[in-house]
């Protein structure tokens, strides 16, 4: 996002005869750009919930929409809550980066002004009944006319997965064959207890 910046004067003057006039000035326009709002940062998964032991991949994709380049662009992320990431699945721009750390962080091209780059990853979720929370964080530096090399560091906001049951509880649920119009089905069986329906009960319907 640019700030532009510029400074308009008003003064009085008077001439030798006694006359007074106004005058008006303006100063030249610079820009201050923000670059928080200049760095685009989308992230997002292809589920919302999972079960436990399940992957999901997160796409992270950096759009750099700045007037300046962004140079030494490091990767990194915390250990996502209640998940782990999965080993050898990072893809940067497609490209498999299978000795990717997070923790160290890796590197990704410079990107010039309208650039664009595309981080792929899987997470596996490992605690049931909870939500895996994740986030993940760009380093770069940026070349300043006035101050030089000066580096920033921005966060992408914060994706939840729900987890859920890495089982699903069947207990209680008795599931038998029984005889309709002389084919066979399958239901769950409508007597208080066993009484002979499919050799329990011969509960045979016609």
């Amino acid at each position: 996002m640019l700030i532009p910046n510029k400074i308009s004067v008003t003064y009085g003057a008077a001439t030798p005869d006694g006359k007074r006039v106004l005058q008006f000035a303006e100063s030249n326009a610079v820009s201050t750009e923000v670059l928080s709002y200049s760095v685009l940062k989308e992230i997002r998964t292809d589920k919302i919930t999972v079960r436990a032991g399940e992957n999901a991949r997160v796409t992270v994709t950096l759009t750099n929409t700045s007037a300046a380049k962004l140079l030494n662009n490091l990767f990194t992320a915390l250990q996502p809550g209640n998940a782990n990431f999965v080993a050898g699945s990072v893809k940067v721009n497609g490209v498999a980066q299978p000795e990717a750390d997070f923790t160290a962080g890796f590197d990704l091209p410079d990107l010039e002004p309208g650039g664009t780059v595309i981080i792929e990853y899987k997470i596996k979720a490992f605690k049931p009944d909870t939500a895996a929370r994740h986030f993940a964080t760009l380093y770069f530096t940026v070349d300043d006319p006035e101050r030089g090399y000066v580096d920033y560091y921005e966060n992408t906001e914060t994706v939840e997965i729900s987890v859920i049951a890495g089982e699903v509880n069947v207990a209680g649920q008795i599931v038998i064959r029984t005889f309709y119009n002389n084919r066979c089905r399958f239901i769950c069986c409508p007597c208080p207890g066993f009484c002979g329906c499919c050799n329990f009960c011969g509960n045979f319907r016609y």
